[in-house]
């Protein structure tokens, strides 16, 4: 649960006589605040955290940089150390921390440094119990959307109004689990909290569930896009965008429903739920006789013969619906003759005893063909 470098400075920029060096604040974001007065401590930090050192071994520059190097090799977010006199930076130090992107404040040698971490905790504790309170909320929303109690107050309160824009992702990298947890998973957090501007984020059985409001679908694929860098070990399903808070579980389940079809139907990982077509028809017939009725009444002969005779038979009619019903196309795909995929085509006719190219028959073959997939069998 981090907070940006730059509100913590604020929050006691009138009070201390802090004073940042660096360029910036570079965006930087803080879990939690630590005292470290040697670099060799420094591979115990976590990452993220804004370091305060006491100036006591502040000797030299070259102690300083030394020091420095190993708090960027830690992931800190920034330093604030005490100074006997100012200035006590020299402009290669400057540099440096601009190169790295490391935040650097010097303080008076009589800054009371307890106050502003006790002021520091406090602003970082009360954004977690907030995260923790709002993803509790918004579990809520998702599994007991009738329980409004449970959910519009706190999630009202924090600016999450009754009539915006909602959409929830579901996110999921497996290949990086490890006995340890998920660094990937937790470094994407990490980015998604960056970039969103409104929202809520929080991890469920190895899978990050996201929700953004008030931003547009095809802005939050762009910037997820982005994100994942085109990392095929990443899976991505999102939901439709509802305008009610009261709405969100339908957004939930649609973004389930995309995040399913990346594992089984769809040769994709990122998938959007309104751009499935046919796909959330299917999906959402939770009667399985029904599918298994209609696949038997229009391709089983096909499906029995191939299984007996162990045929290709249901391969060659699905690469020839994908190619529009084309001999010639059809052909050239399999790396076969015109006359041999002829000769196929015709037995598959008469073991399926129904013209196949009528335009019932034909919205009939495909819709099977869609339902295998989503079953993820074998064609």
């Amino acid at each position: 649960m981090a907070i940006k470098l730059q509100s913590l400075y604020e929050a006691i920029n009138n009070q201390f006589d802090v004073i940042l060096h660096t360029n910036s604040f570079y965006d930087k974001e803080v879990t939690w605040i630590h005292t470290v007065e040697q670099g060799e401590f420094s591979h115990l930090l976590h990452g993220d955290e804004l370091i305060f050192n006491s100036g006591l071994n502040f000797t030299s520059q070259n102690w300083l940089k030394e020091f420095l190097k190993s708090l960027k090799d830690a992931h800190a977010s920034g330093l604030i150390i005490s100074v006997k006199s100012r200035p006590a930076f020299s402009q290669e130090i400057i540099d440096y921390c601009n190169e790295i992107q490391l935040p650097l404040f010097s303080t008076s040698w009589d800054t009371p440094f307890i106050d502003i971490m006790r002021i520091f905790s406090e602003i970082l504790l009360k954004n977690e119990h907030r995260e923790t309170s709002l993803a509790a909320a918004l579990k809520n929303a998702i599994y007991y959307p009738e329980n409004e109690d449970s959910y519009l107050n706190p999630l009202e309160s924090n600016g999450f109004f009754r009539d915006m824009n909602y959409t929830v992702l579901m996110i999921s990298c497996h290949t990086y689990d490890s006995d340890s947890g998920n660094s990937y998973l937790e470094q994407l957090e990490k980015k998604i909290r960056y970039f969103m501007s409104k929202g809520i984020v929080y991890e469920e059985g190895k899978h990050l569930i996201v929700l953004f409001a008030g931003e547009s679908v095809n802005d939050i694929s762009q910037k997820l896009y982005d994100v994942c860098q085109n990392n095929s070990d990443v899976y991505v399903g999102i939901g439709t965008t509802v305008s009610q808070l009261t709405d969100i579980h339908r957004s939930y389940e649609t973004a389930f429903t995309a995040y399913q079809l990346t594992k089984t139907a769809l040769p994709k990982n990122f998938l959007e739920y309104d751009k499935l077509g046919v796909y959330k028809l299917l999906a959402d017939i939770h009667n399985q006789s029904l599918t298994t009725d209609f696949l038997n009444s229009t391709l089983g002969p096909i499906l029995d013969y191939d299984a007996v005779h162990h045929t290709d038979y249901l391969h060659i009619l699905e690469v020839y619906f994908d190619h529009d019903c084309s001999i010639i196309h059809t052909a050239d795909a399999l790396y076969c003759h015109k006359n041999t995929l002829s000769y196929k085509l015709n037995k598959i006719k008469e073991l399926l005893d129904y013209d196949i190219l009528t335009n019932e028959n034909r919205t009939n073959i495909m819709l099977s063909f869609y339902i295998l997939r989503l079953e993820k069998r074998s064609i």
